[in-house]
């Protein structure tokens, strides 16, 4: 059999090492696997370990910090290493575990500055939207204090080595850290030999690297991050970069190309495929001696197949794909990017709420945070059964293809003339391509497994009584709420379902009552289709419930960028009238807005009383989704799974 991804999955050689293909696992903490633990815990080094088996030729962990480095008391997430203590052979099994897939293990290090210093004087530090972290300005760090620094840093390399791991991993990117603070001339104002030209910018960050190789030995790898530029005038560019692989040779050995923006670089449905490829690419280019990585936004492996072949990037970074895809490996040596799930870039892996559980969640792949004791909560089933599956949403196939992987005859009944439910709105909206990617392949999946599906049938109980099922599962979805606000019943007011596909009978001045993150995707969808919408809120501010860590931000800069998008938070509407909409602002003020078209989008409610009416059809019931508990698709996904697993 010869492979269909052959420059993608061919071993290549940097140094004495060889990495078994083309595929990485970028620096990414597994957020909320790890908890207070001053050492890797049973489930982050399976976690880390699961990479390496899914194909990641090699794995970057994260974790170290400085020996006397203590959590902050708030800082509830995310693997902190303790170097000092006893428990550091837990390392030594997590490195052991990557090595037994033949993949590479690397370690992110962290240089933890001492309060109140910066690389530069009066400098505002990078805060990250949604993780709590605030801007600061601190003194110029001291030359004694850099050197400290490196020392510390040597340090804890040393022990990663020690510890079995091929190399170490610095990040220098977006001018958070100390060292990309260092490399921009927007974040280094130094007047030493560390500051002024780009010669003195990027002395400090190579030092490191040097003295580390000195050390550990020129086998010992060392992969680091850079922004490929710098997003405000006068600051790093992509020339930059081009010299500074020049001058890393010998002294770095691989260099991912990110961003300018920590936010962006988590690429989200509001961006294309795979946003930064050229930078890398014009990197590349210039032949440097050190193998150059790109990442944001891989999955596609046809995509990255031709990024490899066609010269453009050495190595091709992943941190999403491979948790959404359990079997990522398989997958690329066997040929099967049809099977590959879809990434949906809702980044709720980072954390997929303001108010919600600390558990790791991926929209896409259920077991995601479970997977190290799954075996131990579903038993495997006795006998095979007749399912009966009703409705054909995302949760309805996701049920469908569970019982069909455990052995189960599966019967799913749609009422409409396609499958797809709720998400086939994606199909009008150009922001949410990921998601129609994501109902594609839930489609093409059920089609392949065989699964016997009757279209334009609803099912009733009598039907589902004459039909021996042995189960039920339940997947009617839910029906927009109608808030009891005078003249919510009027004829131009519909619910945010209602909007797609029939975007051009809509008047030009709409008001959305309702800015959650629908209500905002609703709104934004009609300013592209050239609609003066303007979007009510009674909280203040906009898509609060979308997920906080780089993608909330993301998509505020989408709506910012449309000319025909408006909103009012803080306010309350209390009357729809023929001629718009009537709301306290606040003030407590009265004021109106003119509007043709009202849009609901204020919530909705599960169809669980139709779904009970199949209690007595002899069958167990299920009810699973939206029909059991409105909504995202990570809840949804998640719950399915669940119900259809216990059959």
């Amino acid at each position: 059999m010869s492979l269909k991804y052959s420059h993608l999955l061919e071993p290549v050689k940097i140094g004495n090492h060889v990495f078994k293909n083309h595929m990485i696992c970028s620096a990414s903490e597994p957020l909320f696997i790890q908890g207070n633990e001053p050492y890797p815990s049973e489930q982050l080094i399976l976690h880390y370990a699961n990479i390496a088996k899914n194909g990641a030729a090699l794995v970057t962990c994260c974790g170290a910090k400085d020996p006397h480095f203590r959590r902050a008391p708030k800082q509830r997430f995310g693997p902190v290493f303790d170097l000092d203590s006893t428990w550091s052979n837990y390392i030594s099994h997590m490195a052991d575990s990557i090595h037994f897939y033949n993949s590479k293990a690397t370690m992110r290090l962290c240089i933890d500055d001492a309060d109140g210093y910066d690389v530069s004087e009066g400098i505002p530090s990078f805060a990250i939207a949604g993780d709590g972290s605030q801007s600061t300005v601190g003194k110029e760090t001291p030359l004694d204090m850099l050197e400290a620094y490196i020392d510390d840093l040597v340090e804890q390399a040393l022990i990663f080595k020690e510890h079995g791991f091929d190399g170490v991993y610095l990040h220098m990117a977006y001018k958070i850290t100390v060292l990309g603070r260092f490399l921009s001339p927007l974040t280094n104002i130094r007047t030493d030999k560390y500051g002024g030209s780009f010669e003195n910018r990027i002395k400090y960050p190579l030092e490191v690297c040097s003295r580390i190789k000195e050390a550990c030995g020129r086998d010992f790898l060392i992969e680091v991050s850079i922004s490929g530029y710098d997003m405000e005038p006068g600051g790093w560019t992509l020339d930059d970069s081009i010299k500074f692989a020049k001058a890393a040779e010998g002294l770095i050995d691989l260099m991912d190309i990110r961003c300018a923006n920590i936010d962006e670089q988590s690429a989200t449905n509001f961006q294309e495929p795979t946003p930064y490829l050229y930078l890398a690419e014009a990197i590349k280019k210039s032949n440097p001696k050190v193998a150059i990585v790109t990442l944001g936004g891989y999955g596609n492996l046809d995509v990255m197949e031709d990024a490899i072949a066609s010269g453009k990037t050495d190595f091709i970074a992943m941190a999403r794909t491979w948790i959404a895809n359990p079997e990522y490996g398989k997958l690329a040596y066997e040929g099967r990017n049809e099977d590959v799930v879809p990434c949906l870039r809702c980044n709720k892996c980072h954390k997929a709420g303001v108010n919600v559980p600390w558990t790791p969640v991926c929209s896409v792949n259920p077991l995601h945070g479970i997977a190290h004791r799954y075996k131990n909560m579903i038993d495997p089933p006795t006998k095979k059964k007749k399912v009966a599956i009703l409705g054909g949403g995302p949760a309805g196939m996701e049920a469908a293809l569970v019982c069909q992987s455990r052995g189960h005859d599966v019967t799913l009944f749609e009422k409409s003339g396609e499958l797809g439910g709720q998400l086939t709105f994606a199909k009008y909206v150009s922001f949410k391509w990921t998601l129609l990617d994501f109902m594609n392949y839930l489609i093409n999946q059920v089609g392949k497994a065989g699964i016997k599906v009757k279209l334009n049938t609803e099912a009733t109980p009598e039907m589902i009584s004459g039909g021996d099922y042995d189960a039920i599962l339940a997947a009617l979805g839910s029906v927009p709420v109608i808030p009891s606000i005078p003249g919510a019943n009027l004829n131009h007011v519909i619910s945010a379902f209602e909007v797609y596909g029939r975007e051009d009978s809509l008047a030009e001045e709409i008001v959305v009552v309702g800015g959650g993150k629908v209500g905002v995707e609703t709104g934004m969808h009609l300013a592209e289709k050239g609609h003066k919408v303007t979007v009510v809120e009674m909280l203040s501010e906009l898509a609060g419930d979308a997920a906080p860590v780089h993608y909330r931000t993301v998509m505020e800069r989408a709506w910012n960028s449309l000319e025909k998008f408006h909103a009012v938070t803080q306010a309350r509407v209390t009357q729809i009238t023929p001629e718009g909409v009537v709301y306290l602002d606040k003030e407590g003020a009265e004021q109106s807005l003119n509007a043709g078209n009202v849009i609901l989008s204020v919530g909705s409610k599960p169809l669980n009383e139709k779904a009970l009416e199949f209690t007595r059809c002899g069958a167990q019931l299920f009810l699973i989704g939206d029909c059991n508990n409105p909504g995202n698709v990570q809840k949804l996904m998640r719950n399915a799974f669940a119900m259809a697993s216990q059959i």
